[in-house]
């Protein structure tokens, strides 16, 4: 029995898992249930950057409290996790946010230069546009640090610990995918594979940098980028405050249609270009750190 539930180096990976995903439901439940009783929150569109960050800043508070009881239990720090506690806005969350603008730029410059993409006229003018932009960068940051503490810090690590880093990254993307796919409206097999590719690019960004401050940067100047900046669609809707009037004229492989730019089949030359020169720039493996707690078979 003892080996069902241990081995060499303690509980097993998939037993912590287990009391991690437990933890993180139970908490959400109790947080779902309380609002729902004493705030009665009202129903608000799926890109209205006030609730969406609000309901982003909740998870990173649920994921936040899981991970560190399981820290405890393990005896490990946030670190082991690749949890940037001090860096995570040092120099390669800064790097991260370029490379995150950068690829939402290209995709929608490529999109552009084949006649899909056109903008009309500003959308947001004066107070309405620094209000805007404030909420929209720091929406996106909550959701940079939200959605990559949550799927690419316990959760990968600890499964990596079982069965290798690559598998559990190849995992952890597919179903990174999937709840896109059958969670969000308008989905398409598009997003799935995007969202997919985008979190195993995520997945070698920390294998290489030594922590999730590039990821998380990455991750929020992109949303940012595609969401408010060029002001494409997600999910069906454009963002509440979005920055431009836009037109997309053409096909849906070319535009990504309801799904946004996102969905466009231009994503998938960029994300190769994408993998292919951040393995020539980030060419050593730096985690787990020399020393650190967590050993990834």
């Amino acid at each position: 029995m003892r080996k069902i539930f241990f081995n060499s180096r303690g509980l097993r990976a998939a037993w912590r898992l287990v009391i991690f995903i437990a933890l993180f439901v139970g908490i959400r439940l109790a947080t779902d249930w309380c609002i729902a009783k004493i705030f009665h929150p009202p129903d608000v569109a799926f890109l209205d950057p006030v609730g969406l960050g609000v309901e982003e800043l909740l998870t990173l508070a649920e994921v936040g409290i899981a991970t560190w009881v399981m820290s405890r239990i393990e005896r490990r720090r946030f670190t082991d996790y690749g949890i940037p506690v001090r860096n995570g806005f040092g120099r390669e969350f800064w790097i991260g946010i370029g490379w995150g603008m950068a690829i939402a730029s290209l995709v929608i410059g490529m999109i552009a230069a084949l006649g899909g993409y056109r903008i009309v006229r500003l959308a947001i003018h004066g107070s309405q546009l620094g209000y805007f932009l404030v909420l929209w960068i720091i929406c996106n940051l909550i959701i940079g640090f939200s959605e990559e503490i949550l799927f690419r810090a316990y959760l990968l690590v600890t499964l990596a610990e079982g069965i290798g880093y690559w598998a559990a990254s190849i995992v952890i993307s597919i179903g990174f995918g999937a709840l896109h796919y059958f969670l969000k409206p308008h989905e398409r097999w598009e997003d799935f594979a995007m969202t997919g590719l985008f979190s195993l690019f995520v997945c070698l960004t920390l294998l290489r940098t030594g922590s999730l401050a590039f990821a998380i940067g990455f991750h929020a100047a992109f949303d940012f980028g595609n969401i408010f900046f060029w002001s494409g669609r997600n999910g069906g809707e454009f963002a509440v405050g979005h920055l431009f009037e836009t037109q997309w004229p053409g096909a849906q492989w070319l535009t990504g249609g309801l799904l946004g730019p996102e969905a466009s089949w231009m994503v998938f030359p960029v994300t190769a270009l994408m993998f292919l020169v951040f393995d020539r720039l980030y060419r050593q493996r730096k985690f787990p750190a020399a020393g650190g707690a967590v050993a990834l078979s």
